[in-house]
């Protein structure tokens, strides 16, 4: 089996143009002093005033844009999707919130009275171990009165004020372009259920698994000709397969829209009774737009017994995959679960590259130093998802063969002889001050130790460059 190729945001990069010589050399130099040390800030990550200087103009330079950093990284990741067997494209959104009493030239209103932005990702990962790939797009926006105003729009562009809903068929229609010769999976939650959106996903050839919504009440045809609910539909039909699944638990204290979406729970082994059919979803009656009825597949996932007092896990899964066979069913709904991937990448862009830190002045230079970041945080979450889902994977999937050789010359642990993607974590992590015995780093502790990993495999790729010109 041909595995794609470990990600090299140092590579991808080299393959920007910014239309000046002397901003590319900047941009190697950045990359350079962040990429193994991400939640570095830019003072303690440069090494004088004058290259502290030039990174901040780096990032205010109007040929600095976040769509010239990402172009490279995202043909790199259709280069990888190529070779993976199927591909999955996730797609979520997160807030950058910024504190600070100063207000950043461009930044919008966040919920509570924040400024900051909003980043509408999509995440390419290979649909048999879940490993990474890189971005395959990426849209920014903030907020006007509740309006949708796209970073990347021009003024006129920005006077039509589109629903900020519309981000989720932006977004599809640039990847469709970028993977034109592959054809992904989207998968998306709840926010995404749109009637029109499925209608144009359908006729475009667009494959698609998304979450319904449970407050959008939505009908099909039963066999009798008689438009019922999909719920009353989907509740009669036979039980495909059962599953047991450890979930997670949810901590408390988080507040707001998302304890209320996500309520706090205890980690618990829960059993899953899964059943789908096929149905003719019938257009909403109060909207404009197509009349025609759909053909999906309907699979509904709901846990049965749940602990006293805990909510049951329910989902009702919408997708235009068959649903003719248990293993298909099965691969919508290990679709959907894989939805935690760009969470975690969420989590390695916040945390472990630190964005939400970064004391830049403007939304411009923000985007800019997200367009550095996004790719690097993307490697931190291969690296523990290839150690988490398949342990296994030679190490050089993850790691270049300069970090391998440097690892095993600095490393607190030792290499085996075929190290393995779970081996590369833990002795990485390591040289970041993780111990073994607290259980899998995080995702700070990973980054320090890239840091030092960095400085030594750079002296092996200088000795190695040297050999190689006698």
């Amino acid at each position: 089996m041909i595995r794609p190729p470990a990600i090299d945001p140092r590579g991808e990069f080299a393959r920007a143009d910014l239309g000046d010589r002397r901003l590319n050399a900047r941009l190697d130099q950045i990359v350079a002093a962040l990429e193994d040390a991400p939640d570095r800030s830019f003072p303690s990550a440069t090494q004088s005033d004058a290259e502290l200087e030039g990174a901040y103009r780096f990032f205010q330079n109007d040929r600095v844009t976040l769509d010239r950093l990402i172009e490279p990284h995202i043909a790199a990741t259709v280069r990888r999707a190529e070779l993976a067997r199927g591909v999955l494209v996730l797609h979520d959104t997160t807030e950058f919130r910024f504190e600070g009493m100063k207000r950043r030239d461009g930044l919008g209103e966040i919920a509570g009275g924040g400024q900051g932005f909003f980043g509408h990702f999509a995440l390419a990962i290979a649909e048999d171990d879940r490993a990474p790939l890189g971005l395959a797009g990426v849209i920014t926006y903030t907020r006007e009165a509740r309006e949708y105003v796209r970073a990347e729009l021009t003024e006129a562009e920005r006077a039509e004020r589109p629903t900020e809903s519309i981000r989720w068929r932006e977004l599809v229609d640039d990847v469709q372009r970028s993977m034109k010769h592959l054809v992904p999976i989207h998968v998306m939650d709840r926010e995404a259920d749109d009637f029109a959106m499925f209608h144009d996903w359908l006729h475009g050839g667009v494959r698609f698994v998304v979450r319904m919504h449970a407050a959008r009440r939505r009908t099909a045809k039963h066999a009798h000709g008689v438009a019922v609910p999909i719920e009353t539909l989907i509740a009669s039909a036979p039980l495909v397969a059962t599953r047991e699944v450890a979930l997670s638990a949810r901590p408390g204290k988080r507040g707001g829209r998302s304890e209320r979406i996500h309520p706090i729970r205890e980690r618990r082994l829960a059993t899953l009774h899964i059943s789908a059919a096929a149905v003719e979803m019938q257009p909403p009656r109060w909207k404009h737009g197509p009349r025609s009825p759909l053909p999906v597949s309907i699979v509904r996932v709901v846990e049965v017994a749940p602990p006293h007092g805990e909510r049951p896990i329910e989902w009702m899964l919408m997708s235009n995959e068959p649903v003719e066979t248990t293993e298909q069913v099965l691969r919508i709904v290990d679709a959907y679960r894989a939805r935690w991937t760009i969470e975690e990448y969420f989590k390695a862009l916040k945390t472990g590259c630190a964005i939400e830190r970064r004391q830049l002045e403007s939304m411009h230079a923000l985007l800019a130093a997200l367009g550095v970041f996004a790719p690097l945080a993307v490697r931190l979450v291969a690296l523990r998802s290839y150690a988490r889902s398949a342990p296994e994977t030679p190490a050089s999937q993850v790691l270049t063969e300069h970090e391998i050789v440097a690892l095993r010359a600095i490393g607190r642990t030792k290499l085996p002889a075929s190290p393995t993607a779970r081996d590369a974590l833990y002795a990485v992590a390591a040289l970041g001050g993780h111990l073994k015995r607290n259980g899998d780093p995080g995702w700070i502790v990973l980054a320090r130790g890239f840091e030092k990993l960095d400085v030594a495999a750079q002296v092996v790729a200088a000795i190695s460059d040297g050999n190689a010109e006698k």
